[in-house]
């Protein structure tokens, strides 16, 4: 008997606990069918992937996993696998920045200078919060480290960016005038950050951050040869062709972070509970940025915040190599959405876009309104003129328009001028307002096309459409290249180019880098499709002898080289 009642004391408990495993499983299981279906294409065990995260209120609503961490080995994403979070690092930067300013050991409104004197004195005072807010002035790492003869995919450390930064002689603007952004901003308050704490940047990152928030699996990797168990590696596509994508960074404050979207969890939730930092801080980093005139942008501290379709909404992207990813949070919702991709091909803000919009579709406000009326735009007929052809044919030509890299052409027919290009996907009329101005009538926008001068008095052409898109083409003109040749030096960078003619096309040359071929706009614009010589203008002596250009693009401006 006493063993009968043995076995059924063992069953009772042993039903006990797989009710209650089933139960747990229940609770935790956070995946979603439909949600699913929209990363279907990832899910499949020969290609990279994503890992995705949604929480609400505190708590995970929706978390998994699809595709490789490694193609080599075979082995899937998961919970566990470590992502280099690339730019998301900048808020974990910007968040230790005000844990010092909350302590009182240092003041954003600082001068850099006073902790930074290698850094040049350019004739006004660089703050902390202008390194914060991208409104700075100083030139993005990045793009200084390629036009210095670099690869990404080179060992890149702290020093030798420091290094670079401090040569710099000149500034993209006056602190504060603009917003411009520079990852070499993060990398010198990191450096603030370690002079004022005696201690690496990433072990007080681990110190004031992960430790205290148990992020178990996150860390800055200031070691490029330090081993990370479970890291999800890097890829891109050549041609259709897979390949890896290799990142050898030990630079941080602008980025590497490796994390998981567990720790990234714990990290947001940190907003609301305040485990670490304060309400001061949490304000500080959320506060959008004003320039000197007043005005204020999207740019706050190592985020930015936005309103999106009536919410507000506090995000960063990230970007390195082939990693890709997107945090965002919606405060007045109690939704934070996290999501990391380990192939270049992957955009982020389209697959986080795919989360956000199932998961708020029904907050979204309803706007019967939304949808475009295809009624054409109505002008005033009294608004248009008569051009005779001798008006207009001097505006005939073809225009490049350097944002797209494409040309449009401007033509007369039949006694109307026409243009086409870009947006314009066929020839259309321009009907005069003016000597020089034009509208387009056939479309529901109010399209006005100008001929102008730009600052270098040179012709262009103005697109624009009202709060929707302006942009200015140069009118291309074709002038002798020879004049061109020769070598070109920067001192700031340490670089020498050469600009030579193979095939009757014009190319960059340098000895670590694939040539770069340029395209002539006209007799001082230059263009190419690589993004740090996008625009090339250069620049001639009283006598016209070409003496040098100066390359400006997304992040640096009017950087010389000179002619040798």
């Amino acid at each position: 008997m006493k063993t009968k009642h043995i076995k059924l004391i063992v069953l009772v408990i042993c039903y006990y606990l797989v009710i209650q495993n089933t139960f747990s499983q229940n609770q935790n299981n956070t995946t979603n069918t439909d949600v699913d279906l929209l990363f279907e294409k990832y899910n499949n065990n020969d290609t990279p992937g994503i890992a995705i995260s949604v929480s609400k209120d505190g708590n995970v609503v929706y978390q998994n996993e699809f595709g490789m961490a490694n193609l080599e080995y075979g082995i899937p994403i998961t919970e566990k696998t470590k992502f280099h979070a690339a730019s998301l690092s900048k808020q974990f930067t910007a968040f230790l920045i005000l844990k010092l300013e909350d302590e009182g050991l240092l003041s954003i409104n600082d001068d850099v200078r006073t902790y930074i004197p290698e850094l040049p004195d350019y004739g006004n005072t660089i703050t902390i919060h202008h390194l914060l807010t991208h409104s700075s002035g100083i030139r993005d790492q990045w793009r200084l480290l390629e036009l210095a003869g670099w690869r990404m995919d080179d060992v890149i450390k702290t020093e030798q960016v420091f290094k670079l930064i401090t040569n710099q002689k000149e500034l993209n603007f006056v602190p504060g005038d603009k917003f411009k952004y520079s990852n070499s901003g993060y990398t010198l308050s990191a450096i603030i950050i370690e002079r004022i704490t005696k201690m690496s940047f990433a072990n007080y990152a681990k110190q004031a951050i992960f430790k205290p928030l148990e992020m178990n699996d996150s860390f800055f990797y200031d070691d490029h040869e330090v081993i990370v168990p479970n890291r999800a590696y890097s890829y891109k596509k050549v041609n259709d062709q897979l390949k890896k994508s290799n990142l050898n960074f030990a630079t941080v404050g602008p980025t590497s972070l490796f994390t998981t979207t567990v720790d990234m969890n714990k990290w947001v939730q940190n907003f609301k509970t305040g485990t670490i930092g304060n309400d001061r801080i949490f304000e500080s980093m959320n506060q959008k940025a004003q320039k000197n005139d007043g005005s204020i942008s999207s740019n706050a501290k190592g985020q930015f915040v936005k309103n999106h379709k009536g919410f507000k909404m506090i995000f960063h992207s990230g970007s390195d190599a082939g990693y890709r990813c997107y945090l965002a949070r919606f405060p007045e919702l109690g939704y934070e959405f996290s999501l990391f991709a380990n192939a270049s091909y992957i955009s982020s803000y389209d697959e986080i876009f795919k989360l956000i919009d199932y998961y708020l579709q029904d907050q979204y406000p309803k706007n019967e309104n939304d949808e475009q009326s295809n009624e054409p735009f109505k002008y005033d007929n009294d608004l248009f003129i008569n051009l005779s052809n001798s008006e207009m044919e001097k505006f005939e030509g073809a225009y490049f328009d350097r944002q797209a890299k494409q040309y449009w052409e401007v033509k007369i027919q039949n006694d109307t001028l026409y243009c086409k290009g870009g947006v314009l996907t066929k020839d259309m009329k321009l009907y005069p307002v003016g000597e020089k101005n034009f509208k387009i009538k056939e479309t529901s926008y109010d399209i006005s096309v100008n001929f102008k001068e730009n600052d270098y008095n040179e012709p262009i052409l103005e697109f624009r459409i009202p709060d929707i898109m302006w942009l200015w083409l140069v009118r291309v003109k074709e002038v002798n290249t020879s004049d061109y040749l020769g070598s070109y030096y920067n001192d700031e960078l340490n670089v020498e180019y050469e600009l030579v003619e193979k095939e009757n096309e014009l190319y960059l040359t340098h000895q670590k880098l694939d040539d770069i071929k340029i395209e002539q706009i006209n007799e001082a614009y230059f263009s190419s499709n690589n993004r740090n010589f996008s625009n090339i203008r250069f620049k001639r002596n009283k006598v016209g002898k070409v003496v040098g250009f100066s390359v400006s693009n997304g992040s640096i401006e009017n950087i010389t080289f000179s002619r040798e």
